[in-house]
């Protein structure tokens, strides 16, 4: 499949999970609102978010895959990563609306009127919830999208926070109101982690982090026949494209298209052992000892 299909793909599916995720989030929050249990609310607010989420997946596809321009010479996929942090930002003051209406629900002691819909509407939606997850886990080994296993793992996790809902239900029949805010606490706890690695993964990409070990890419460059040496690797980026560039070392007697070569097989060979859309700059120096210089921290060159 090629990027053009696959990025059709991804965007398909993503497109499929936000449905879904906005379906499941429309019939908890009405539910939350009719029976007033904070709980069930909250959790759908939550699905909300995930839905959140899959709009910042396709507002992202759909950004970075605007070419480079002048003023954006590597493209425009850092735009990605701050829409993500206004997001965590409104994650951010959902969590403190919910802690405060908490607190307020401890304090009266006020008891939602769960109703046989409240059971049905919860067990539907984490029917769907299970389903949706392993679906778009499936989908994202056969497309190796990193941003679909990843949502895969997210939607599970809503799951547990469903199951735990439904026994709050179950708590608040049996006479125990004050369940249902504890549970809400606790989904306030589970989007404020959400907020948190958000705001993490975002901040690894604007740092221009790594990404990738330099030992993966030192190992799969050394195999390419007729490298003698390779250091300075960096990385850069994230899921859908990782930028690398490296210095290596080949025979000083070579002519110039033989080291174009080889520098054209070590781009092909670092994208396959990345496993994703790689722009691989790599840079060809003669095997020579005055090309070791320590102090930039490059690394020795091999026989």
């Amino acid at each position: 499949m090629n990027r053009s299909a696959r990025s059709r793909a991804i965007r398909n599916t993503l497109l499929i999970v936000l449905a879904l995720n906005l379906t499941v989030a429309v019939a908890k929050l009405v539910v939350g609102l009719l029976s007033g249990s904070l709980a069930i609310l909250s959790d759908g607010l939550n699905s909300l978010l995930d839905a959140s989420a899959n709009v910042v997946g396709l507002i992202g596809m759909a950004v970075a895959s605007r070419p480079p321009d002048p003023e954006h010479p590597y493209g425009h996929r850092r735009f990605e990563a701050l829409i993500a942090l206004v997001i965590a930002g409104a994650m951010g003051l959902l969590v403190v609306q919910i802690l405060q209406e908490a607190w307020h629900r401890l304090q009266s002691g006020a008891r939602p009127e769960v109703s046989p819909l409240s059971f049905a509407v919860m067990g539907v939606t984490l029917l769907v919830n299970i389903g949706v997850s392993a679906w778009e886990r499936r989908r994202g080994r056969e497309l190796r999208s990193p941003i679909l296993s990843a949502d895969a793992k997210h939607t599970a996790a809503d799951a547990l926070v469903s199951v735990a809902v439904i026994t709050g239900l179950v708590a608040v029949q049996l006479g125990y109101p004050l369940v249902d805010p504890l549970l809400a606490i606790g989904i306030a706890g589970v989007i404020g982690w959400g907020a948190w690695t958000i705001i993490r993964d975002a901040a690894l990409t604007l740092s221009d982090t790594a990404v990738v070990p330099v030992e993966v890419i030192e190992r799969a460059v050394l195999e390419v026949s007729g490298v003698q040496g390779v250091h300075n690797v960096r990385t850069r980026g994230g899921d859908g494209l990782v930028w690398v560039d490296l210095h290596i070392q080949v025979d000083p007697d070579l002519s110039v298209r033989a080291a174009h070569d080889i520098a054209s097989t070590v781009a092909r060979v670092v994208e396959e052992a990345i496993g994703q859309p790689a722009d691989v700059t790599v840079h060809v120096e003669p095997a020579l000892p005055e090309h070791l210089r320590a102090t930039r921290g490059y690394r020795a060159w091999m026989e």
